[in-house]
This record gives C-alpha cells, sequence and structure tokens, in this order.
C-alpha cells in the first residue's frame, strides 16, 4: 500500500518554527506552496502512486488512496469530510460529542454528511486494535503515540511496517516541544498547511485549493473590518466546569493550530501576562475578577460535560464571579473545540467574529443545549456556505 523514507525524510520547507504570526493564519499563508505544488495533485483519475510529506514520518508513498483510516483526533476526520473521503474514518476518540459539534458547525452545508457517533476510539491507540482494524493509515503523530502508555519506537515501527503508515503531527497544537527521541526531525505546522498534507494523501489538491482560498478570504475579511486594536475587547478564554469548581485559563493568541480560530481576531489576551505550564493555567476568581475581561470565551459549552445555561447562572449568583464585567453585560460566550479541522475552523472563525465584534461582523445571537447553527442571511455570512459544500461535494468551487 505503501512506503516510506526514514524519520529524517524530507519535509516542507514553508513550515518553519519561530515563523512570526505562528499559524499562518493570514490570507497569503493559506495559499498553496508552490515549492510542493505537485504534493497531492488532483489526479484522481489516474492510476499508481503518490507522495505525501510531513514531519516527523517524512515523505510517504502510496499505491493507491487509503479507503480505511484510523484517527484519534477530530482534526483529521474534519480534514478527511472536507475532501470528500470522511466514510474513510473507522476511529475517532470521544467520537459522539465530537460528531456533535461537527454536526451543529455542517449542519447548514447541504449534502455534508458526518457519521462519527458509533466509531469506537481511544485516546491514544491499542497495538492489538491496530491489527484487528487493519487499516491503509493511521493518522496519528507517532512521536506523541510514544508518550502513550505500551508504545515504545519498536512498536510504532511494527504497525508502520506489517500493518499501514503513521502519518501526523501532534506539537504544532502549540508549538510545544516534541519527544527527544523525535525532535531532530520535528517542525511545526499551520492548520491549513497540515490539512494541505492531509489532502495530498487522498490526492484532492483541487479541494484543498479551493477551501484554502474560502479561508483566505475569509481571514482577509476579518482583518480588514476587526475595529482598531485599541478599541478591540479584553478576553478571558476559559475552561470553567458548570460547578464553577476550578478555573483553567487558555492563552487566546499563543502559536499552533489550537487557536486557528481565536489569533486572526487580534484581540487581547486578558491574561496574556500569565506565566502558564502546559496548556492551561489555574487560577482563582479574584485572578479573575482582577483582571476583569470585557468577553469571557468558555471551552466546551456545546458538549454534555458543560451545561452552558446553568453555568451562566452559577456565575451570575457567585459572590466573586455575578461582578465580572462580561457576566453582568451578558458577554459570556460558549466555543466549540480546539480540536478542529478545516470546516470547523470556517464556522468557528465566524461565530468568534460576531461573538467579538457584533458591531463589524453581526451579533451572535448566543447558544443553548441542543441549538442549531444559526441560520445567517447571506448578507450575514462571513463565507459562501454554498460555494463551501460544492466543494466538499463535488469538488467544484462554485
Amino acid at each position: 500500500m505503501y512506503s516510506g523514507t526514514a524519520l529524517g525524510g524530507s519535509v516542507l520547507s514553508g513550515c518553519l518554527a519561530g515563523e512570526e504570526n505562528g499559524d499562518g493564519d493570514s490570507p497569503s499563508s493559506t495559499e498553496p506552496n508552490a515549492e510542493n505544488e505537485s504534493d497531492g495533485e488532483d489526479t484522481r483519475s489516474e492510476d499508481g502512486p503518490h507522495t505525501a510529506t510531513l514531519a516527523p514520518v517524512g515523505e510517504v508513498t502510496f499505491d493507491a488512496v487509503p479507503e480505511t483510516v484510523f484517527t484519534v483526533f477530530p482534526w483529521y476526520a474534519d480534514m478527511a469530510v472536507a475532501v470528500g473521503h470522511g466514510d474513510s474514518i473507522n476511529s475517532l476518540w470521544w467520537a459522539e460529542e465530537f460528531d456533535s459539534i461537527m454536526q451543529y458547525f455542517t449542519a447548514d452545508l447541504e449534502g455534508v454528511s458526518v457519521s462519527w457517533a458509533d466509531l469506537e476510539g481511544q485516546y491514544g491507540a491499542n497495538e492489538e486494535r491496530l491489527y484487528e482494524l487493519d487499516s491503509d493509515l493511521h493518522l496519528v503523530d507517532p512521536a506523541w503515540l510514544s508518550t502513550q502508555d505500551g508504545w515504545d519506537r519498536d512498536a510504532i515501527d511494527r504497525i508502520a511496517d506489517t500493518v499501514a503508515p503513521w502519518f501526523g503531527n501532534q506539537y504544532s497544537n502549540l508549538h510545544q516541544t516534541a519527544p527527544e527521541a523525535w525532535a531532530a526531525d520535528y517542525e511545526y505546522y499551520t492548520l491549513w498547511e497540515l490539512f494541505e498534507q492531509v489532502a495530498a494523501v487522498y490526492r484532492e489538491r483541487a479541494r484543498y485549493e479551493a477551501l484554502a482560498s474560502v479561508h483566505a478570504d475569509l481571514v482577509a475579511r476579518i482583518e480588514r473590518n476587526r475595529p482598531a486594536k485599541a478599541d478591540r475587547p479584553t478576553v478571558g478564554y476559559l475552561q470553567l466546569p458548570t460547578d464553577l469548581s476550578a478555573v483553567s485559563v487558555l492563552r487566546l493568541n499563543a502559536a499552533g493550530y489550537y487557536n486557528a480560530h481565536t489569533r486572526p481576531l487580534g484581540s487581547t489576551d486578558a491574561f496574556e501576562d500569565l506565566e502558564t505550564t502546559g496548556e492551561f493555567a489555574s487560577v482563582d476568581f479574584e485572578t479573575l475578577l482582577e483582571a476583569d475581561p470585557d468577553v469571557l470565551l468558555m471551552l466546551w459549552g456545546m458538549t454534555s460535560s458543560v451545561d452552558l445555561e446553568a453555568l451562566r447562572a452559577n456565575l451570575e449568583d457567585h459572590s466573586i464571579g455575578g461582578h465580572l464585567s462580561a457576566v453582568q453585560e451578558g458577554r459570556v460566550f460558549t466555543q466549540g473545540t480546539r480540536f478542529q479541522g478545516p470546516l470547523m475552523n470556517l464556522f468557528q472563525l465566524e461565530m468568534t467574529a460576531k461573538q467579538l465584534y457584533p458591531e463589524q461582523f453581526g451579533e451572535w445571537p448566543g447558544y443553548e443545549d441542543g441549538d442549531s447553527y444559526p441560520d445567517f442571511d447571506a448578507d450575514e455570512q462571513l463565507f459562501d456556505r454554498q460555494r463551501v459544500s460544492s466543494i466538499v461535494t463535488e469538488g467544484n468551487d462554485a
């Protein structure tokens, strides 16, 4: 089915750590890399091998487009849906919740079908299960997998040699440091650069280019119309359980694809000077009130793990939380997931732009459990739904 270079094989020259924006979310960065334009060439009607390249695994050659694909995280499943191969995904961690989020965002895309709820999955992978699935591809970063129980280099190589290759890049999520054994071959990618190479695996360059153009237009529109920096709100990006038992602060503008829907908006992180260890920083309500963000964004507010209506009520009743400006002014908004692929990214960019800049992009109408994504009139949409639907379902850039 495939062959691959050893680790340390060629990787995209355009995906460099320390890039100024760190995310490639500027319009120019979503344009196809001319130097690698042959990667993922749209040759669906042709036979013969094709290649895709991604650090840390390097270049992988496929004899055919993978028909069964194992993954853990939903950004890869989203990418498969985006290029018309959603049916190839055979495993997904926390599948029912991610299915619900994806259904929420894509319900307005005519003909786009998502069916993840019944997929079995694990956080990580089980070697025996991978033999049982016998997939054509594992969309998982082997460097990340090496940090999970039961996975050493021998086991990782054994699966690659006897079942199917690995193809993934985890630590671009927040530009984290890869495990020492893999660090020399690691590069950082933006969400859309990562999508470009996954599209190459599926030989769907035309779909990638068309969706990248939609994304570039959307980001350009946001950057062109957002208020002057001095007039932008301060934002607290939080992970907060319904009972308010712990307050975790996320970084709003950090490099990496986890922030591909917040960083392009250019708002001020109310906690930008807060030292964080890892992905979150734990704070108390006194610290929250001292910062007093203009807007609060609540991660996982669309999942069953958070009751957003009850959370808002608990904040209003809290002896300190009730004094927060965002609570008093009704600017506590839900977020979906940082674990976004290209389709979720388009909708989350639009949603968050409306939450932060209602005067410029139209007001976000709110969210209650069980809602569907708002049916905005065409002049209220920040990107063309029909165009995206046509790209995903027909491969046509309408």
